[in-house]
């Protein structure tokens, strides 16, 4: 998209806002960190829903540092006006957290006095720190030009086609700006957010889609929706559930592993029964035995007893000498007759 076409785009917003909401003024007398709170609220919410959460707020709690303390669900129960409690109560804890572990206190008004450029780095140096805060503070505190510009917002920046969505998903703003004067900046930053915030609230007004029509916005075509299924008579169903149960089909048997024929069973034979004749059955001589030779089992061979060390020829004559003779035969006496 060119620069000038975007301009024309912008310009044509701010006159169609203008002509149907005025320009809301925030009040003064305000500290730097009370704007930074009661931007956290009015971020994505209409002004009087800021407004009511903003003085709930300071009046449930002692001071900042009760805040600070307490959790986001119940923060979430005080700011329970805004379309995004959580959200909300979320942006003021860690803000006030960040406040306080940078500088032990809540006291921040000495960056009125800085250059804008290095209060706007401490600024995004916080946990809470959304473009929309930061936007609201450089315009409404430090008096610099800048388009505060929250989700809601860019949504309606996109629908209108002064961006595109790839740019709204990267958060960036081209040639916004620049094409408002820093002395309409306040009366657009406004109007816009009026217009924004009711659409977020009522998205199907028709009113409102007639606004987002002048300034620009193109209907995106609707997708045809198919029509639902005609009810089947109770006689169409009998016939299709009839036709169902005939086309079920059985479960498909596995072929067999083999192409060649299953071989039938032998039929079972009765055993028979043998007549028994009257006759003596000659008996038959039994087979004979196949004659097997057979090795004989070895024997062990005996033990040789440890024998004895040979005698001397000496030892042996004596043994000989020694051995006894047989005793003498007696001759009898007796004559004979």
């Amino acid at each position: 998209m060119t620069s000038s076409n975007r301009g024309d785009r912008i310009q044509l917003l701010h006159k169609v806002v203008k002509k149907y909401y005025k320009p809301v003024v925030p009040p003064d007398g305000r500290s730097l960190l009370e704007q930074l709170i009661y931007a956290c609220c009015l971020e994505d919410a209409r002004y009087e829903s800021a407004d009511e959460a903003y003085h709930r707020l300071q009046e449930s709690y002692f001071d900042w540092n009760e805040i600070r303390v307490t959790t986001v669900t119940e923060l979430g129960e005080v700011l329970h006006n805004l379309p995004d409690p959580i959200a909300a109560g979320a942006r003021v804890k860690r803000n006030l957290q960040s406040i306080f572990e940078s500088r032990y206190s809540f006291d921040i008004e000495d960056m009125r006095k800085m250059n804008q450029g290095k209060a706007i780095q401490e600024l995004e140096k916080f946990g809470g720190m959304s473009k929309f805060v930061l936007g609201y503070l450089v315009q409404n505190a430090f008096g610099g030009h800048t388009i505060p510009v929250s989700n809601s917002i860019m949504q309606v920046l996109v629908a209108t086609g002064i961006l595109t969505q790839l740019e709204a998903d990267k958060n960036n703003t081209p040639g916004l700006d620049r094409a408002i004067a820093k002395s309409k900046g306040i009366e657009f930053a406004s109007c816009v957010h009026q217009l924004a915030a009711d659409i977020r609230a009522q998205p199907s007004n028709k009113n409102l889609k007639l606004i987002l029509k002048e300034a620009g916005a193109v209907e995106q075509p609707k997708r045809p929706v198919a029509p639902p299924p005609a009810e089947k008579k109770p006689e169409a169903k009998k016939a299709v559930a009839a036709k169902d149960k005939e086309t079920v089909k059985e479960p498909e048997k596995k072929p067999a592993a083999s192409k060649q024929p299953a071989k039938p069973a032998a039929p079972k034979i009765a055993p028979e029964v043998k007549a028994v004749s009257k006759k003596p059955t000659e008996q038959k001589a039994p087979p004979a035995k196949a004659v097997t030779h057979k090795h004989p089992p070895q024997r062990k061979p005996p033990e040789k007893k440890p024998t004895a060390p040979a005698a001397s020829k000496k030892d042996a004559a004596k043994k000989i000498t020694t051995a006894k003779k047989p005793p003498p035969q007696k001759i009898s006496k007796r004559k004979p007759k």
